[in-house]
């Protein structure tokens, strides 16, 4: 000012003083600082509509989920768990209220890329439910008889759902041809996938057990395709061994007793069909993937290069409720056409 008093042209002085002309001609409010102000309230899905709830409404449930070891999760997840109770909510402030809350979880940082080509596995691309099988077994170790127990685990490769366990001191190919006799009586046979045109593929490594004539002779009896895969290649395995990299994270390897091991294998298999939320199956838990898939709720794109591309006809938090009105309106029919049968005989 003093500069410019004396004739001075603006410019030259605010290049003396190091100002811009913002800096110059901006007068400070004093009330807050630039940008937006940080949003108080969320909006959540209800029977009739939406409603505006507060952000501690929002915390607390992330703390509860983060507090139940079989759905912590990250940020993304987070995301979807919260979509899955009603709310409408973006990564954005999840990611900033779980920094405010410290349960953000830090991602390990990857290794130095040594410059070395690797070959690329067969890709498994399902293009619809129990299309593709997979099964490996998982150790844990029993402190109180001092012996390792084993769990042979079945998913669908499409739904990422967990089709049938057992568990025990042994697993011998006679106790896995007992598991996949249940496995055919309740998922298989429903869906119409038993018949002999039908070629179902099941992917497991080269264990004693997997490679028993007793096991072999038993899938080409029921027409099911046992493929195995190359020795030291999990990756040809990957969904089942995905799927005991978050056992472990969740539940651990050790247990006193095997029937603290069947106490907690229960529970954790029942949240991860049920409430975990998935990041292949669109942020849905497994089951709930299979029923919107059975809605007609999921599109697929398919090519034969690439993996197969999912997306959602609805957004996340709109699914839960447009399933429970398709199924109570599928009951209605039902209903009708029973009376209806009934008043014609």
């Amino acid at each position: 000012m003093r500069y410019m008093g004396k004739g001075m042209k603006r410019d030259a002085a605010l290049e003396i003083a190091s100002l811009t002309r913002h800096k110059f001609y901006h007068i400070p409010t004093g009330k807050r600082g630039p940008g937006r102000p940080k949003s108080t309230h969320c909006r959540r899905v209800i029977e009739s509509g939406t409603q505006l709830v507060e952000n501690s409404l929002v915390e607390h449930e992330m703390l509860k989920i983060e507090q139940d070891p079989d759905l912590r999760c990250g940020s993304l997840r987070m995301q979807q768990q919260l979509q899955l109770n009603g709310f409408i909510i973006n990564r954005k402030k999840v990611f900033a209220m779980m920094s405010a809350l410290g349960i953000v979880k830090m991602n390990r940082r990857k290794g130095k890329s040594t410059g070395r080509s690797f070959v690329r596995y067969r890709i498994v691309n399902p293009t619809r439910p129990l299309m593709v099988l997979e099964m490996d077994i998982k150790q844990h170790w029993i402190i109180k008889d001092r012996r390792c127990s084993y769990t042979v685990t079945v998913i669908d490769t499409f739904t990422r759902e967990v089709l049938g366990r057992m568990t025990g001191y042994s697993m011998k190919a006679i106790r896995i041809k007992e598991l996949w006799d249940e496995i055919i009586v309740q998922h298989l046979e429903p869906a119409g996938m038993a018949a002999s045109d039908i070629c179902i593929e099941i992917r497991c490594d080269n264990g004693p057990q997997f490679i028993a004539h007793l096991l072999r002779d038993y899938f080409k009896e029921n027409h099911l395709n046992q493929v195995y895969t190359n020795p030291y290649t999990p990756q040809e395995n990957g969904h089942i061994e995905s799927f005991h990299g978050i056992m472990s994270a969740c539940i651990g390897n050790e247990f006193f007793s095997i029937h603290e091991l069947e106490d907690r294998l229960d529970r954790f298999y029942f949240v991860y069909n049920n409430q975990r939320s998935h990041s292949a199956t669109k942020g849905l838990p497994p089951t709930l993937f299979k029923r919107a898939w059975e809605h007609d709720l999921i599109m697929t794109c398919y090519d034969e290069k690439k993996p197969i591309m999912i997306k959602l006809r609805h957004p996340l938090y709109e699914i839960p409720g447009l399933l429970s009105q398709r199924e109570h309106l599928a009951k209605q029919k039902t209903n009708m056409k029973k009376t209806e049968k009934k008043e014609i005989e």
